[in-house]
Formats: structure tokens, sequence, C-alpha cells
């Protein structure tokens, strides 16, 4: 899950802001995965991303949100993807384009978020982030359909896909033979594209 937030559009000053946000999430979650994230001090993240303590207070706010970084970032990253796709395309198509380009980038973090897996706790925060995509899905749904964030339609599909990235998740990371993520979650959400299709019945 290494830090890859798009830069498209920024200036220099932000992207330069970007960049020192990522090196500390990133020095935070190696941090983490080596010693335990209970065990990682701020003092330490600051060192290992060549920092000040001032500069890391100015980007966090304590050395957990230092560590969730690179994934709450990856989050706000998929949300701004939906809110980018063609405000005609159907709601299943523009679900399933994101999570898919997603993909790609998770492909590559194989090893990492395998690691995650392994720790507990960023375990727990790994699987609560799919929570937080669930709900940035609820809102593009709702903001494409007119309807609420809250009503039913909206939070069954997003439901849906949530579940359909966990699962995928989770099979891609046990299966046996090292497979391909991009197959596998394009089955998933095959399988859950009525669900969406349907939603003016909902």
């Amino acid at each position: 899950m290494t830090h890859e937030a798009g830069s498209g559009g920024l200036g220099l000053r932000e992207r330069k802001k970007q960049a020192t946000r990522e090196a500390i999430g990133n020095a935070a979650l190696r941090l983490a995965l080596e010693h335990g994230p209970q065990n990682v001090r701020v003092d330490d993240i600051v060192a290992a991303a060549g920092v000040s303590p001032r500069t890391f207070n100015n980007y966090f706010s304590s050395r957990e949100e230092a560590i969730w970084a690179p994934r709450v970032d990856q989050i706000v990253r998929l949300a701004s993807a939906l809110r980018d796709r063609p405000t005609d395309e159907p709601v299943d198509v523009a679900l399933r384009a994101v999570l898919l380009e997603q993909a790609v980038v998770t492909e590559r973090d194989k090893d990492l978020i395998r690691r995650i897996a392994a720790v507990p706790a960023l375990r727990a925060e790994y699987l609560r982030g799919i929570t937080q995509v669930e709900e940035a899905f609820s809102e593009f749904v709702a903001q494409r359909t007119g309807a609420a964030a809250h009503d039913l339609g909206p939070r069954l599909i997003a439901g849906a896909y949530a579940v359909a990235l966990r699962v995928a998740s989770g099979y891609w990371l046990t299966a046996e033979g090292d497979p391909a993520l991009l197959p596998i979650l394009a089955e998933a959400l095959d399988r859950v594209a009525p669900v969406a299709r349907g939603l003016d019945r909902c």
C-alpha cells in the first residue's frame, strides 16, 4: 500500500507538501510492520522520514494517524476517482472501472498487504478501511441517482461492492498459486453488478 497519491493539477508547493506527507506516512507504516504499531514512537517516525518533529506535527496529530495515512489517502483517491467519472456513466460501470484501476496499484503491494494482514492491529485497520470505502460508494451512488446517501438503494449497492472488494481481496491473498487480483476482482464485480443495475427498483 505504498503511498502514491495522484499529483495531477497540483502546484509545486502542493506537490512538495504531498510528498512530505507520503514520506512520513510510508515511514510510519514501515516501522509499524517491523516493530508493531504499539512500539512505534513519533521520534522514530521523524527519524525514519528525515523530517523535524515540527514538520510531523504540521501533518499529523498522532503516530496512529501517521501509520494509517497511506490507507486513508488511498480511500480519498478512490472517492476522487469516482467523482471524476463521466456524469452519464452508469453507476455499475463507474464503480467497476475505478475498482479495477485501483487493483492494478494494489497488485504491486501484495507482499506489503500480506505483512499487514499478519499484524492483528493493522489487519483490523485495513478491514475498517473497506467500511470507509463503502461510505464513499454510498455517497457516490446517492449523488449520481439523486437519492439520499442513507436511503436503502445507495446503501445496498455500496454494501454489495464493498463485500465484493473484501471477498476478492481475501481470496487473492490466501489462494494457492499466487493468482492475479484483477481477474478475481472483475469476476466478483460482475456478480454484484445486477444489484447496481436494479437501483431504480430499490
